[in-house]
């Protein structure tokens, strides 16, 4: 066998190798991320805070690092200041495709990621149940 196909077979094996690391969607994944845009869009603040995990960890330039459940039940807006309710925003995190977060070195580890314009909602498995972990904002 020639060096080629040698290195060849290996980089094909270690693509194999990769694509198969992520775990498969958790049942419920896309489902959650629909509910939660819904929620967001009617604005049921008190609904949202049971759709999220908490504390929530937030990358966002200035930001603190997590929003507590209690600061957010007093003040909506501590958290939905970063991402607000558009119309776009809402569309994205309901239906465009999630992304296994699966490198320990990023935010969101462990996690499915949708990206809204550098927005990104970080969705999981807490328990048995699917819930919002995380929000970055990659463009800052």
């Amino acid at each position: 066998m020639s060096i080629i196909k040698i290195a060849l077979t290996i980089s094909l094996a270690a693509s194999l190798t990769l694509a198969s690391a992520a775990p498969a969607k958790p049942p419920g994944l896309d489902a959650a991320r629909k509910a939660f845009a819904a929620t967001l869009k009617a604005k049921n603040w008190t609904a949202l805070a049971d759709q999220i995990a908490w504390p929530l960890p937030i990358d966002n330039y200035g930001s603190p690092p997590s929003v507590a459940k209690a600061a957010y039940l007093k003040d909506h807006t501590k958290l939905t200041m970063f991402f607000g309710d558009d119309a776009a925003t809402l569309k994205c995190i309901g239906g465009d495709a999630a992304t296994y977060q699966g490198d320990k070195t990023q935010f969101g580890f462990g996690s499915w990621v949708v990206d809204c314009n550098g927005n990104e909602f970080y969705f999981g498995l807490k328990g048995a149940k699917v819930l919002f972990t995380g929000y970055q904002n990659v463009n800052e």
